[in-house]
């Protein structure tokens, strides 16, 4: 009766898998969106709801990233993130 638990944390380990993955989608899609929006002049890109899409989308990002051991794009999404905060804090 050792399989059952075995299928188990194989199970847990594919829905973290699929989380992380659909984590990292969502992040990327909505950085695109917003920036398609501020390209298409629908939001500016000082409004709030850019640089909040923008937030939200970097930090699904990193943690996604740092999941992946792809240290290089973590730092690049942390430093997006460190100007989008500077500019939330310039702005509001």
């Amino acid at each position: 009766m050792q399989v059952r638990p075995m299928k188990i944390r194989q199970l847990s380990s594919q829905i973290a898998h699929h989380y992380l993955n659909s984590l990292g989608w969502g992040g990327g899609i909505v950085c695109l969106i917003a920036y398609g929006l501020n390209t298409q002049e629908l939001i500016a890109s000082t409004s709030l709801t850019f640089l909040l899409m923008n937030v939200f989308g970097c930090c699904c990002l990193i943690y996604y990233t740092y999941k992946k051991e792809a240290f290089a794009n973590t730092f690049l999404n942390g430093v997006y993130l460190f100007m989008t905060v500077l500019a939330l804090i310039k702005q509001f």
